[in-house]
C-alpha cells in the first residue's frame, strides 16, 4: 500500500517587523492626553451646563434694579450655603454707590443674626444706627455702611466672602460674630455640615459656585426642612442643632474653638493684606436671665448624691433659707464644677443677696457649662482679643459696654430679648461701641461735631410697631425648644393678640407676613401726621430714609415734617438730601423757601429759578419765584412807606406764596390795624394754615 503524500506546509509570514519603542516625548505626550481628557470632560460639561442655564450663581453683591448706578447685598447669597428647598435668611437691603464718590466713606458690616439686628432688622439694626449717628456727625460726607450679615450662619460664610467685601474698597470693616460656630452652618455641631474637618468645608465651598457641583448636590443631597428667619426661627434652632451636648473642654468644644481661631486668622489677615481696618467686637448673651438649655454631670460623679444636694439648696431658696441655699448648691458643685444648674442657681442666690460680682461669675460659669451651645463660650472672645492683636485690628469691647450697662453688671433681660439677641437699647450699646471705637482712632476725619449718645439714642430709626414685632418674634422663639421641651410648645402671643392700636395692628400683620415692612411704615406714617403725632411720624420717615437709599421721597416726607415741627435747619438738610438723590422741582423749591426764611435771597431765587425751569408748567411753583424776585423790593418799600396798606398787603401775598405764614400773619396784623377792612385781607388770611 503507498503512502499518501502530506500536503506541503503554508509558506511562513516573513517575521513581522518590530516595532520602534515610544520616545520619551512621545510618551509625555500620550501621558499627558490621558490625564486631561477627564479633566476636559469636566470643563466641557461646566460649560454645557451654564450655557443651559443648569445652576445658580449668588454673588455678594448685585446692581438695584431700575437703579444700577447703586448696588446691595444679594437677597439670594445665603443660598451659596444653605440646602435646596430651604427658605434662606435675608440680608439688609443697604443700598451703595457702584462707582465710589470722592466724599465717600463706606463701612461693610460682617456678622450673624445678632449683627442683622434680629428680630427688628431695619432700623433696630446696630449698622443703621451707627450710619444714622456718623451722618449726622459728618453731615459733608457720605457714609455708607453696608450689612452683610446672615442668620444662622459663622465664620466659614464671613472668610468666604470675604474676597468680595475687598472688591468693594470699603474704608473699614466691621464684624461681630462667634454665637453660630457650634450650631451655624458649617458648624462642628451643626446638622448642617460639609464635614468635620477644616480642609473639606473649605475644599466645599471653593467648588460648591462650580455647576457640576450644584448638580451633584441637586441629585444626591438630602432634603431640608425649610425654616425662615422671620417667620419662624424657631424651626431654624431644631433645624441647625445636630449635637446637643457639647461639654465644656470636650473634644467637640475645642475643634469649635480652632475652627473659629483658624477661620478668623485667615480673614484678618486677608483684610490687613488688603489694608482695610477692621473692627472686631467681643459678642455678648443673656447670662443672668437665661437658664442653661443642658445641664449634664462628669462622668464618675455620683448623681444621686449631685441630684439630692441640687433639690436640696432649691428647696432651701423657695424658704428663704439663704445660707442653707448656699451650702447645699456649694456641696453640689464641690460635686461636680460642671453641672450648669448648680452654678445658675448659685447665680440667682447671689444676685438675691446683692453680691453681684459672685453673681456675675456663676452666671457666666453657668453658661460655660451649658452643653447645648447656642451662646458663644468665653473662649471665642478670648481668640478675638488674640487674633486681632496679631493682625492689627481694632477690638470692639461690646461685650463689656453692655457689662456695664447692665444690672449688677450681668447681661440679662433688661439688653437681651432672650439667649442672645439684643433688644434695641443694647442693640444701640452694640453701635455706640462701635461709634467710639472709630472716634477714638480718628477715623473719616476731624471729629469736630460728635453726636452725643443721648441724642443718638432718641433719634433711632426704630418705631412703636418695629419695637413690638421684636417682641412678638422674641416670643415665638421661646415658645418651643429647647426654651420649652421638645414636643411642647405654647401659642405665641402675636397669635393671640386682639390689636388696639394701630402699632399692634401693624406689628400683628407684619409678623404673620401679610403686610409688608414698607407699607406698614406709610400707614403709620399717615396715622401719625392725622392725630399730629410729628416726632413718631419723623421716626418713621428715618427709618424709610435709611431703609430706601436710592429714593428721594422720604427724604421728602421727613423734610416736610421736620418743616411743620418748625425745626427749618433740620429740614433743609432733609431737602437737600433729597435733591441730591433726585433732582427735582419739589426739592428745590423747598430748599428755595427755607433759604429765604434764612435771608440767603440770592442762593433762594437760584433754587426757585431752576425748579421752574424744571417745570415750567407749574403756575404755583411760577407764582412763588415772581413773590420771591419782589420780595427784596417790598421789604425795602416798607421801611420807606410802613403805613401803605395796598404795599402791606401785596407783602403779605408775597410771604403767603413763599410758604412764609408767620411773616404773612404777622404783616396782615399790622394791616389790620392800618386798614382794619381792606378788601382781600381777610380772605388772604383764612387760605393760611392755622
Amino acid at each position: 500500500m503507498s503512502k499518501k503524500k502530506r500536503a506541503p506546509a503554508p509558506p511562513k509570514a516573513p517575521p513581522a517587523a518590530e516595532q520602534a519603542p515610544l520616545s520619551p516625548g512621545m510618551r509625555r505626550l500620550f501621558t499627558a492626553i490621558t490625564l486631561a481628557l477627564p479633566l476636559l470632560l469636566l470643563v466641557l460639561l461646566e460649560l454645557g451646563l451654564r450655557v443651559a442655564g443648569n445652576g445658580e450663581s449668588h454673588p455678594l453683591f448685585v446692581r438695584a434694579e431700575g437703579r444700577p448706578e447703586f448696588m446691595h447685598p444679594n437677597p439670594d447669597v445665603a443660598r451659596r450655603y444653605f440646602p435646596k428647598g430651604t427658605i434662606v435668611p435675608l440680608p439688609h437691603l443697604d443700598f451703595f454707590r457702584a462707582e465710589r464718590r470722592p466724599e465717600t466713606f463706606r463701612i461693610i458690616f460682617q456678622g450673624e443674626s445678632s449683627a442683622a439686628g434680629f428680630p427688628y432688622r431695619h432700623g433696630g439694626a446696630p449698622s443703621r444706627m451707627l450710619q444714622q449717628r456718623l451722618q449726622a456727625t459728618f453731615p459733608d460726607r457720605e457714609i455708607e455702611v453696608v450689612n452683610t450679615a446672615l442668620t444662622a450662619v459663622n465664620s466659614y460664610t464671613l472668610l468666604d466672602l470675604a474676597g468680595e467685601v475687598i472688591a468693594q474698597r470699603p474704608d473699614a470693616v466691621m464684624i461681630y460674630t462667634g454665637h453660630n460656630e457650634y450650631y451655624g452652618v458649617f458648624g462642628v455641631g451643626s446638622s448642617q455640615s460639609a464635614g468635620r474637618a477644616r480642609w473639606l468645608t473649605k475644599a466645599y465651598l471653593r467648588v460648591r459656585h462650580l455647576r457640576i457641583a450644584q448638580l451633584m448636590g441637586s441629585l444626591f443631597g438630602g432634603g431640608a426642612s425649610s425654616a425662615g428667619e422671620g417667620g419662624e426661627p424657631r424651626t431654624v434652632m431644631e433645624l441647625m442643632a445636630g449635637d446637643q451636648r457639647i461639654p465644656l473642654g470636650s473634644p467637640r468644644y475645642r475643634q469649635g474653638v480652632e475652627q473659629f481661631r483658624a477661620n478668623l486668622r485667615e480673614l484678618l489677615a486677608r483684610y490687613r493684606a488688603a489694608g482695610i481696618p477692621v473692627f472686631i467686637g467681643t459678642v455678648a448673651s443673656n447670662e443672668r436671665d437665661q437658664p442653661p438649655f443642658v445641664s449634664g454631670l462628669a462622668a464618675g460623679t455620683d448623681s444621686a448624691a449631685w441630684g439630692r444636694a441640687y433639690r436640696a439648696g432649691l428647696e432651701a431658696m423657695r424658704r428663704g433659707d439663704h445660707a442653707g441655699a448656699e451650702r447645699a448648691l456649694r456641696a453640689a458643685v464641690a460635686m461636680d464644677s460642671t453641672a450648669a444648674d448648680a452654678l445658675y442657681a448659685l447665680g440667682r442666690l447671689y444676685d438675691g443677696r446683692g453680691d453681684d460680682a459672685r453673681a456675675r461669675a456663676h452666671y457666666r460659669a453657668a453658661k460655660e457649662a451649658d452643653q447645648l451651645r447656642f451662646r458663644a463660650p468665653e473662649a471665642l472672645n478670648q481668640v478675638i482679643r488674640d487674633e486681632a492683636a496679631r493682625h492689627g485690628a481694632t477690638v470692639v469691647e461690646t461685650q463689656r459696654a453692655l457689662e456695664r450697662a447692665a444690672p449688677g453688671g450681668s447681661i440679662g433681660g433688661s439688653l437681651m430679648l432672650e439667649h442672645l439677641h439684643p433688644n434695641v437699647e443694647g442693640y444701640f450699646l452694640i453701635a455706640d461701641a462701635f461709634y467710639e471705637a472709630l472716634k477714638a482712632r480718628r477715623m473719616i476725619g476731624a471729629w469736630t461735631r460728635p453726636v452725643p449718645a443721648q441724642e443718638a439714642r432718641r433719634a433711632v430709626p426704630v418705631t412703636a410697631a418695629d419695637s413690638l414685632v421684636g417682641v412678638f418674634r422674641a416670643d415665638r422663639v421661646r415658645s418651643g425648644w429647647p426654651f420649652r421641651p421638645r414636643g411642647a410648645r405654647v401659642t405665641p402671643l402675636v397669635d393671640t393678640l386682639q390689636p388696639r392700636t394701630p402699632e399692634e395692628q401693624a406689628a400683628q400683620a407684619m409678623v404673620r407676613g401679610t403686610l409688608p415692612w414698607p407699607e406698614a411704615m406709610d400707614r403709620l406714617r399717615g396715622h401719625y401726621e392725622q392725630s399730629g403725632q410729628w416726632e413718631e411720624a419723623l421716626r418713621v420717615a428715618r427709618a424709610l430714609a435709611q431703609e430706601y437709599r436710592t429714593e428721594a421721597r422720604p427724604l421728602l416726607d421727613g423734610g416736610r415734617i421736620a418743616y411743620t415741627l418748625g425745626r427749618y435747619d433740620e429740614a433743609l438738610g432733609w431737602f437737600r438730601a433729597a435733591n441730591g438723590r433726585e433732582e427735582s422741582p419739589e426739592s428745590l423749591r423747598l430748599i428755595g423757601v427755607i433759604l429765604l426764611r434764612k435771608g440767603d435771597h440770592a442762593a433762594a431765587l437760584a433754587n426757585l429759578r431752576r425748579a421752574a425751569m424744571l417745570d415750567p408748567g407749574d403756575q404755583r411753583l411760577g407764582q412763588a419765584l415772581r413773590a420771591a424776585e419782589a420780595l427784596p423790593g417790598l421789604e425795602q418799600q416798607r421801611t420807606r412807606t410802613p403805613g401803605d396798606a395796598g404795599l402791606l398787603y401785596d407783602l403779605a401775598t408775597a410771604y403767603a406764596l413763599t410758604y412764609q405764614y408767620e411773616k404773612a400773619k404777622s404783616t396782615l396784623a399790622d394791616l389790620h390795624r392800618i386798614s382794619p377792612a381792606h378788601p382781600g385781607a381777610d380772605r388772604l388770611r383764612a387760605q393760611l394754615p392755622p
